[in-house]
């Protein structure tokens, strides 16, 4: 049986839990989750120039990768390697971090941190977290005996971008759950910055033939990667509210109707009063929800330092929304302008 191993190191406090929102162990079912998103994302070159039946496609190989449900119309099945958590992190349970809703992790932490009161009943406790200082977890993916060779190398690939830029738990995207690659079977891994920057623009330059924008969450011609430069720093905690306030500053220049581009919901109140058709879309619409094309993570690096990144990965808005929201590629382009302009000096 061929087994694959990789071992990470958690980067910054992971809020991942229980049924009760507590920090707990990690589950094969999180890790598998995370890797079938960055596997999605990876291979939608694969199926982009396919006909209607693209998405089927796609979702008929992630099942059998993967695994799926039993359905009516399918049997479902285990996917072609079983996933074991074969060490575990130190829980190490931290509630006070961020402590300032303010700071720029404080804004990146919205939902995570205390909210409410006991007396109107809406209290929300502060999220616990996996501490992140010298924590590492290991997995160990066991593949079927007839497994080929072609599939058993994306699942590695997916493995690997799962450590460039890849994370666990809530606010995965607002650079929360941070994970780096230590090793991977038996060849270690580590990057200098200008090692780091190169290997995701490498990985950028083999979509530059999907040539428009996908159903869902997937590198295109359309991606792209920056650090933000002034976010290096000899602790991962402050790189992370250094993007933080970096973003905040950026986000909230904008009007409302141009931040509806870095997703939904809104906290504002301006789509209540909303004049415009896309305002007025918005408000009669208004639990719609859209993740954001951002996604922030922190990455370590050989001089002991940190950085973070922002990858930028644009996608249909909304494939079944009403109009005025953008469809076509031209409408999407002019619509994503503020989130590109985000990275504007």
């Amino acid at each position: 049986m061929k087994t694959i191993t990789a071992t990470y190191r958690i980067i910054t406090p992971m809020f991942i839990g229980d049924a009760d929102q507590k920090a707990a162990d990690l589950r094969p079912p999180s890790i598998k989750g995370a890797l079938r998103f960055w596997w999605r994302a990876l291979n939608w070159k694969n199926f982009s120039s396919l006909n209607a039946d693209s998405l089927k496609e796609l979702h008929k190989k992630e099942s059998r990768l993967f695994g799926s449900a039993a359905t009516d119309n399918d049997s479902g099945g285990q996917g072609c390697f079983l996933l074991q958590v074969s060490q575990q992190p130190n829980i190490n349970p931290d509630d006070s971090w961020p402590e300032n809703a303010n700071s720029g992790s404080g804004y990146l932490a919205y939902g995570l941190m205390e909210s409410g009161n006991i007396r109107e009943g809406n209290l929300q406790e502060h999220r616990t977290a996996i501490k992140e200082v010298n924590n590492t977890f290991s997995i160990a993916l066991l593949f079927k005996p007839k497994t080929c060779d072609s599939d058993i190398e994306a699942i590695k690939e997916t493995l690997e971008i799962f450590g460039l830029f890849g994370g666990l738990g809530s606010r995965v995207r607002n650079g929360f759950g941070s994970v780096s690659l230590l090793a991977l079977n038996n060849t270690n891994y580590g990057d200098s910055l200008d090692e780091y920057c190169n290997r995701m623009n490498a990985l950028l330059t083999k979509y530059n033939n999907v040539r428009t924008y996908p159903p869902y969450t997937a590198f295109s011609q359309y991606s792209r990667f920056e650090i933000i430069k002034s976010s290096e720093s000899n602790i991962a905690r402050k790189s992370h509210n250094i993007a933080g306030d970096w973003y905040k500053e950026k986000r909230l220049k904008l009007d409302w109707e141009d931040r509806i581009s870095l997703g939904l919901p809104l906290n504002v109140d301006e789509p209540k009063n909303a004049t415009t058709d896309l305002g007025k879309c918005l408000k009669k619409n208004e639990n719609i929800r859209r993740s954001s094309p951002l996604i922030f993570h922190v990455h370590p690096l050989k001089n002991k330092k940190f950085v973070t990144g922002v990858l930028y990965l644009p996608a249909q808005f909304h494939p079944e929304h009403p109009k005025p929201y953008p469809q076509s590629d031209t409408e999407l382009t002019e619509f994503y302008q503020p989130a590109t302009q985000l990275f504007a000096e």
